[in-house]
């Protein structure tokens, strides 16, 4: 997530954190304050407690407001209570709809805002129609997925791929990941950390549309570094992540959420800042083996 809000000035603003989920239920949100110039940023010391949180879809009058309560046991953490007119709990997130995020953050808080608000529209559900295989050879075997198109207006499907290993020990690591954790007494690296990984985000000219519209993308190993089980995801990108997302590997060079400064990413939050974004999801599980050589060195 954000977790690491320093923006560019010395103006002290509220953080506030939510991830819309295709099909899922609400999500919760995170509010907080950004940490002064040349502090490091830690969402417990900066969590903002007292807050009306609310949410709704605005593109269907049938929708309910969702409103949200502070975890008792996490200060700053909002969950969804379910929509003041219906019952039954908490309404999942409709694909391609377009949802609104309010919040009131407490009085003499001391930074003159009244309200937050931001929008997102939510990207459509699709699914896996193939891939190069469940078991696969490092760096040997071509790592590919295909799926059907997610639709979203205006635009086409922008994705990231994930990968979280299962088994994320250190004789199990990649050479390329062994080479960064051997570094670890320099950058700080830890298997934790190395055990999930994200690729820059994949546009229309990273990616094969097939017949049907189908789309083949083709997955960098570079996400992969632990042999043994993965869990690689496939996210659609709704366009607050993208834009977040793609503004921030630019100004880091990278295509991870670090911790550090984050300095001029494209937010889409009136009268705050960080994220209110939303995606689509497909997972599958694949087992990544060790090359014919043991692995035990660069291609």
């Amino acid at each position: 997530g954000c977790d690491a809000y320093e923006p560019v000035g010395v103006e002290r603003q509220y953080v506030v954190e939510a991830y819309l989920e295709a099909g899922s239920p609400f999500p919760p949100v995170r509010l907080s304050r950004t940490a002064p110039v040349g502090e490091t940023y830690d969402f417990d010391a900066r969590a903002v407690s007292g807050a009306a949180v609310r949410m709704r879809r605005v593109d269907a009058e049938e929708e309910g407001i969702v409103r949200y309560a502070e975890d008792p046991e996490q200060p700053g953490l909002y969950r969804p209570q379910g929509p003041q007119n219906l019952a039954g709990g908490v309404p999942t997130v409709q694909p391609l709809g377009r949802y609104r995020l309010a919040v009131e953050p407490p009085a003499g808080d001391g930074i003159d805002t009244d309200t937050l608000t931001a929008e997102t529209v939510v990207p459509d559900t699709f699914r896996i129609t193939e891939t190069s295989g469940d078991t696969l050879t490092w760096r040997e075997d071509s790592l590919a997925v295909t799926v059907t198109r997610s639709q979203y207006p205006g635009r086409s499907a922008r994705f990231v791929v994930s990968t979280k290993a299962r088994e994320a020990t250190r004789e199990n690591l990649t050479p390329l990941a062994a080479q960064a954790f051997d570094r670890a007494d320099t950058s700080g690296v830890s298997l934790e950390e190395l055990s999930v990984t994200e690729s820059p985000v994949i546009n229309q000219g990273n990616y094969e549309v097939g017949p049907g519209g189908r789309l083949t993308i083709d997955v960098p190993w570079l996400v992969a570094n632990f042999y043994g089980p993965n869990v690689i995801a496939l996210r659609a990108l709704g366009q607050n992540y993208y834009d977040f997302l793609r503004s921030q590997q630019v100004q880091q060079g990278g295509s991870t959420f670090s911790p550090g400064a984050i300095p001029n990413v494209i937010e889409r939050i009136d009268g705050g800042t960080g994220l209110f974004g939303s995606y689509a999801v497909v997972r599958y599980e694949l087992e990544v083996e060790r090359p014919s050589g043991g692995g035990g060195g660069l291609p």
